[in-house]
């Protein structure tokens, strides 16, 4: 997965190589990557926006409507170049293998 924004700490995107359960979603995937973060603080890039942001999920996910925020953008596709419709569903199972590329602030 690879993470991209207008933030300085995001700007040339940030890669990451993570496993999750065979029916994980992106929720899962982003929560896995925000507890690495909290276990090992001094490789994290949180807090942003003034210690307003303190997590991938806060900056992607809106729990309320449980979609990704408007204005982020995805692109994921699964190993053989199937779409993954993060957008649409965000309860999607990831695909083992999948290649995804969040964008932050996209509009």
């Amino acid at each position: 997965m690879t993470i991209f924004g207008p933030e300085k700490e995001l700007s040339n995107g940030v890669g990451y190589e993570i496993e999750i359960k065979d029916d994980g979603t992106i929720i899962d995937a982003l929560a896995t990557i925000d507890n690495e973060a909290f276990q090992n603080p001094e490789k994290s890039l949180f807090p942003m926006y003034k210690g307003l942001i303190r997590s991938y999920l806060q900056l992607i996910w809106d729990p309320q409507n449980n979609i990704i925020y408007e204005d982020c953008a995805s692109n994921a596709y699964g190993p053989n170049k199937e779409f993954i419709p993060l957008q649409d569903d965000i309860n999607f199972n990831l695909y083992p293998d999948s290649d995804i590329t969040l964008i932050v602030h996209a509009d």
